[in-house]
């Protein structure tokens, strides 16, 4: 079936240097993903991590490893059950064995964005020939919106990347020959069990939804029948149950608090941040695609204008961006990150376009420079000030101090000082989280109602007071410089550093300051 296609897409301009370079790096699937990878890292090491989501993120892989308590995520010790575990174990698997840095903390990332880009030319080599599937990666790989989601600490690049392969898989079983389709149907349903472990529901949910409506569009409702197997919903189960069970028997509860509240609840309500309007993200695709959202149309139009597989894919292309992108819009909450699954769609409709479009040279190079350009431009962008004092005093915390932070989760600051005890969070915890708004201090406390046992961490000023009497030692804190000085009890403490509205105290008690 490549071959009915790939006269269509040969172009007619001899190829290029970088086209010959692609076309001898196609011959090695390591080698292209290696040049995937490098290119998306190239940039990776050269800023702070980003606060709060790749400080959170990263500490809570940092403290799977330190606690040794790889079943239920954790955040300070507190239970963090928003997110499902797989992200958390390979970035744990990456600290255990390379330690904690910048670069580190955003490999699963780098790794998935290098997946999601050899899946879709794989895929499109395979249907629509190698010189479509050399276009099809350009408009991936230089793509600025996938060059900063690959090159950040979250969830949204893993997911992504399962999302699309697994809808690829689908598709790629779907338009085998019958007897060709088993084994392409399990690792579809392997890599659907890979999405849910990452994010949840809609790692199921939308490759299952894309599929389905891009049949019926096709009007081959068979292949519907077709990818139904029980033994790919068995083995799907057998990933996925086993530590959803697990959790559930560790903190009661667990189960309808992740799919009722942070999968029902949060799509429908507005008491969460982020709310945005049904502009948000077309206008983050728009501005986040260029230049490529300027072909956008004209490729769109030439695809449905094909016949065979050049328009069943250009219509699987259609399908899953149009649905994806109604799913994420209505919800009030959203972050840029969640649209990231549409980006191997958009390639598929747009990359076999530009193969055939003469000035496509000058686009991929203007491409490549806008890509490098922005990421090169947060560089200078992070500044967290907090993890900035924490490198300051790093070598006067002995390990045996106490570190505190006051009304505030200052989420870089452990990963700086390497801490393997909990940080304790000064400030009032009377109010449930359910009632709390939607930020550091809800996760927390919404972690410790599941788990009393590992709540330690947060403690009222009272406590905390009294705690330096009765656990006499050294006790550093970090607070902002305005809430340090609401509190009349800390004029004793010692400034140790200060910067920009922080502040880091330190404080000494009498019988340990008189110790030679």
């Amino acid at each position: 079936m490549a071959s009915e296609t790939n006269d269509d897409l040969a172009g007619t301009t001899p190829p290029t240097r970088t086209e010959r370079f692609l076309a001898a790096a196609f011959a090695s699937p390591v080698r292209l993903f290696a040049l995937c990878f490098a290119w998306f890292s190239a940039w990776a090491w050269m800023r702070p991590l980003a606060v709060p989501d790749e400080g959170r993120y990263t500490d809570i892989a940092r403290w799977m490893v330190t606690s040794g308590d790889w079943l239920v995520p954790r955040l300070d010790g507190i239970a963090f059950l928003h997110k499902p575990p797989l992200y958390f174990w390979i970035e744990s698997a990456f600290v255990a064995i390379l330690g904690t840095s910048p670069w580190v903390a955003r490999l699963t990332s780098l790794l998935a964005a290098a997946l999601m880009c050899m899946a879709s030319a794989w895929f499109v080599r395979h249907w629509l020939g190698e010189r479509a599937a050399r276009w099809t990666l350009a408009v991936l790989v230089f793509n600025p919106l996938l060059v900063l989601g690959a090159q950040y600490a979250n969830l949204d690049m893993l997911v992504a990347a399962w999302i699309g392969v697994t809808i690829l898989l689908a598709a790629h079983a779907a338009l085998s020959p019958p007897e060709r389709q088993r084994p392409w149907w399990m690792a579809a349903y392997a890599s659907a069990a890979l999405a849910m472990l990452a994010k949840g529901l809609i790692g199921f949910v939308l490759p299952g939804a894309v599929f389905v409506v891009w049949c019926l569009a096709e009007r081959q409702p068979r292949r519907i029948l077709a990818g139904l197997s029980a033994v790919g919903l068995l083995a799907f189960a057998v990933v996925v149950v086993p530590w959803f069970v697990a959790v559930e028997r560790a903190t009661p509860g667990f189960l309808h608090y992740f799919f009722i509240h942070h999968h029902l609840e949060r799509f429908v309500q507005t008491s969460f941040n982020n709310v945005h309007g049904a502009w948000f993200y077309p206008a983050v695709l728009a501005l986040g695609l260029l230049p490529w959202t300027a072909l956008a149309w004209a490729a769109v139009r030439a695809g449905w204008r094909a016949t065979g597989t050049r328009r069943s894919l250009t219509l699987l292309g259609l399908v899953w961006f149009i649905l994806i992108l109604v799913f994420f819009s209505l919800p009030p909450s959203k972050l840029a990150g969640y649209i990231l699954p549409v980006l191997p769609a958009f390639a598929l409709v747009v990359g076999p376009w530009v193969a055939q479009w003469a000035p496509r040279r000058r686009i991929a190079w203007g491409a490549a420079v806008l890509s490098a350009g922005l990421a090169l431009a947060l560089v200078p962008a992070q500044k967290d000030l907090p993890a900035r004092l924490a490198v300051q005093v790093k070598a006067q915390i002995g390990p045996q101090d106490r570190v505190a932070f006051l009304d505030a989760y200052y989420f870089a600051v452990p990963l700086v000082l390497g801490r393997d005890q909990v940080v304790e969070v000064v400030g009032d915890w009377s109010t449930p989280g359910a009632q709390l708004p939607d930020n550091w201090r809800r996760e927390l406390k919404e972690g410790a109602e599941f788990d009393p046992r590992h709540a330690q961490a947060l403690v009222s000023v009272e406590a905390f007071r009294a705690s330096l009497e009765a656990k006499p030692g050294v006790v550093w804190l970090f607070a902002g410089a305005e809430d340090a000085a609401q509190q009349p009890w800390l004029a004793t403490w010692q400034r140790v550093a200060e910067q920009g509205g922080y502040v880091v105290l330190r404080f000494t008690p009498p019988a340990a300051a008189v110790k030679p």
